[in-house]
């Protein structure tokens, strides 16, 4: 006999599900032509999504919770961003479909991945939630970026097929290492509601480089370890 759905549902569980509800605002607010809010409500799905996190480290995880992080990951940082991506590559046509869906279904093959492999000790390609994350912050500044379109197709391209890789990716827990991205990213989102743009700019370029530091990362150890 089946059980009471919610009983089931673990204080963590609650926050995956903030974290699909602010996906799902994100792509409305696409649909009315609100890019920035659209944009912003990624950025506190990712606040969510780690914040899920830490409560089901304290609290424990209930047996709806890898499954609904996963389907609220798919969301918030593979629907919802895939919408806003052809939102901001109107200009390319009905062309401007195709990055955003090939980003949207690698993002899927990766949550599938996770989810059969098992692996709890790191990732295998870059996490959804990074490529979503980045994707939103590149949107951010794309004001001051030159040829836009070209560059931002691209690294739709290139972090497609780093959440399918086998590239292996370190699962960052230590509450120190990720202060300075949680401080800078509360930061980012307070100036945009205060309406300090400058700010929020400088902010969202400044996460923009530290993720992709994370991303990079990789290299730096193959290298590294080359020249021991």
């Amino acid at each position: 006999m089946g059980q009471n759905i919610l009983k089931l549902i673990k204080p963590a569980d609650i926050i995956t599900l903030v974290n699909a509800l602010l996906g799902f605002f994100s792509i409305i607010m696409t649909l009315r032509g609100e890019i920035e809010i659209a944009l912003v409500f990624i950025l506190l799905a990712v606040i969510a999504d780690g914040a899920d996190g830490a409560v089901a480290r304290f609290s424990g995880n209930g047996v709806l919770g890898a499954n609904l992080d996963s389907l609220s990951d798919c969301i918030s940082f593979g629907v919802a961003p895939a919408v806003v991506s052809y939102a901001a590559l109107s200009n390319l046509g009905n062309f401007a479909l195709v990055f955003p869906a090939f980003f949207m279904v690698c993002g899927i093959l990766r949550l599938a991945r996770f989810n059969v492999s098992g692996k709890k000790d790191g990732f295998e390609g870059i996490p959804i939630t990074a490529g979503g994350f980045i994707v939103a912050l590149f949107l951010m500044v794309k004001d001051i970026v030159p040829y836009f379109e070209y560059i931002f197709t691209a690294l739709l391209v290139i972090l497609s097929l780093l959440m399918i890789s086998t590239i292996s990716y370190p699962k960052i827990k230590n509450p120190l290492t990720l202060a300075p991205l949680v401080i800078v990213l509360v930061f980012n989102i307070a100036a945009f509601y205060l309406g300090l743009t400058d700010l929020v700019k400088k902010g969202s370029l400044l996460l923009f480089i530290l993720i992709m530091i994370y991303v990079l990362s990789p290299i730096g150890v193959k290298l590294y370890d080359r020249n021991k």
